[in-house]
């Protein structure tokens, strides 16, 4: 068998948006995913839904896979023919140990490609408000490692070079001795004042900032519990950030919301959302899987008689129905019986394809057939007195990249609001912790949950999920208003 391809791509640090198209591309096309724990889970949700996904993040003093094993694990997969993406948090030649692992295949003559990403000292200090270089500044950066290599686990750094031959200098995982390279840096000829400044969580909405100089930035940071991932900045570029911050103290800074699934309507909230600070991750936590009916559906078509109701229950329904009928050979004039719209704007899209029908609230209906998927025929049975048949279009499933990425979204607090704006949303989310058998209570210990709407509050309460704050629409004004006053505002009654 031919070997594979190795793509090491470096995911940048931290918004999902600074992975390059390039990196995107190859993420996408992967058999095989291996990611560390400085990459945004988010990301994983773009993998193919077959794709193998290796965890192999490394914490201090506790490492899920040692640097030799997830270099066989990546040897072996891509013996076996695989596309292979080794993912990587920031850019993967910045501390990221890619040299290491392209020589490993470049010995067994493997192909592999390094596409860069952005590393944390550069995205994380403009986050801040400070550019590593400067006209009146900075004409030089160094990027150091802050990680101890000594027997006594302190940065092995010639200090008296770094402090005297470089005017700006960012310091990977450092926050550990902190205190140590504040003293070295003074005790090389750096001044006490120099500005200095920690980044933790560089360019998330949770990101946290804290500035000084080289005598008081070990105890600020001691004292604000900041660890890693942080980057430590040094020099007097830091005091552009007065003039130059842009990210912090917006109104939504600090809250992540995740919607769990991804609809038209919703575009306009989420642009409003991010743009407002906030991190936003807005996604189709079910899949739709259908092949597994197209016998049950052809042999229900063909029972369909001229006494029956068709009754569609969503716009997608239509489209999903006229496929299926397609596919099976069917003649849409070979079904006699009247059709029927839950709503107007399933009506409208029956029109557009050359189908009248009229509005259920219209009629009363003796022998409805719910067509639609599985979870929106669930959620309408209730609103039809007498037999109802059902036409299961689809179902839904879960797949094992989505359950990767939200039990990481959730466990790894990089999401602090549940956001549900539908019934529909509702019903998705109900569907996805019963498929993944995810205890709903252990998500809501992590989550306040917001909602837009009185029946998504009553169906959420139905359900006995507590709704925290409750807005009437999806006006991003109200949402924020409802979090600066910590207020719970769902209080119909």
């Amino acid at each position: 068998m031919s070997s594979g391809m190795v793509y090491f791509v470096g995911a940048g640090p931290g918004d999902v948006d600074l992975i390059t198209v390039k990196g995107k591309r190859a993420l996408q096309q992967a058999d095989v995913v291996i990611f560390d724990r400085l990459i945004n889970p988010f990301l994983l949700t773009d993998v193919k839904d077959d794709a193998k996904l290796i965890y192999c993040g490394k914490q201090p003093c506790k490492h899920t896979l040692r640097q030799e094993d997830i270099q066989r694990e990546i040897l072996i997969h891509a013996r076996k023919g695989k596309t292979v993406v080794r993912l990587k948090g920031g850019d993967p030649a910045v501390f990221g140990r890619v040299g290491e692992e392209a020589e490993l295949l470049a010995e067994h003559q493997i192909d592999y490609e390094i596409i860069p990403g952005i590393t944390a000292g550069i995205a994380a200090t403009m986050y801040s408000g400070v550019p590593l270089t400067h006209r009146k500044h900075s004409n030089s950066f160094a990027i150091v490692t802050g990680h101890g290599s000594r027997d006594d686990g302190t940065p092995n750094i010639n200090w008296n070079h770094l402090a005297k031959g470089v005017e700006t200098i960012v310091f990977y995982m450092g926050v550990k001795h902190l205190k140590t390279i504040t003293t070295e840096l003074i005790k090389n000829g750096k001044a006490k004042e120099t500005a200095a400044l920690v980044v933790q969580w560089g360019t998330y909405s949770k990101q946290r900032t804290i500035e000084g100089s080289l005598a008081t930035i070990a105890n600020q940071v001691e004292q604000a519990n900041i660890t890693n991932p942080a980057i430590i900045v040094v020099g007097d570029v830091v005091k552009l950030r007065a003039k130059l911050a842009w990210f912090d103290n917006r109104a939504l800074t600090g809250k992540s919301f995740l919607i769990p699934s991804k609809e038209e309507a919703n575009k306009k909230l989420v642009a409003s959302l991010t743009k407002q600070g906030a991190d936003v991750f807005e996604h189709d936590l079910l899949t739709e899987e259908s092949d597994h009916l197209k016998q049950e559906i052809l042999q229900q078509l063909k029972l369909i008689s001229s006494e029956h109701e068709l009754v569609f229950l969503s716009s997608k329904s239509v489209s999903a129905f006229l496929k299926a009928i397609g596919e099976q050979g069917l003649d849409l004039r070979e079904i006699y019986c009247p059709i029927f719209s839950i709503d107007e704007a399933v009506q409208s899209t029956l029109q557009m394809v050359g189908i009248q029908s009229r509005l259920v609230e219209e009629v009363h209906l003796t022998r409805p057939i719910l067509v639609g998927g599985d979870i929106e025929v669930e959620d309408m049975k209730a609103n039809f007195a007498g037999a109802t048949k059902e036409l299961i279009l689809s179902t839904k499933k879960v797949a094992k990249k989505d359950m990767e990425a939200f039990t990481r979204l959730i466990d790894e607090q990089h999401v602090n609001t549940l956001l549900l704006t539908s019934c529909t949303e509702v019903s998705h989310f109900l569907k996805f912790l019963e498929i993944t058998d995810v205890s709903k209570e252990r998500v809501l210990e992590q989550v306040t949950v917001l909602c837009i709407g009185r029946d998504t509050s009553l169906l959420l309460k139905e359900n006995k999920i507590p709704v925290d704050r409750y807005v009437e629409k999806a006006d991003v004004t109200k949402i924020i208003k409802a979090f600066e006053k910590n207020l719970i505002l769902a209080k119909e009654s």
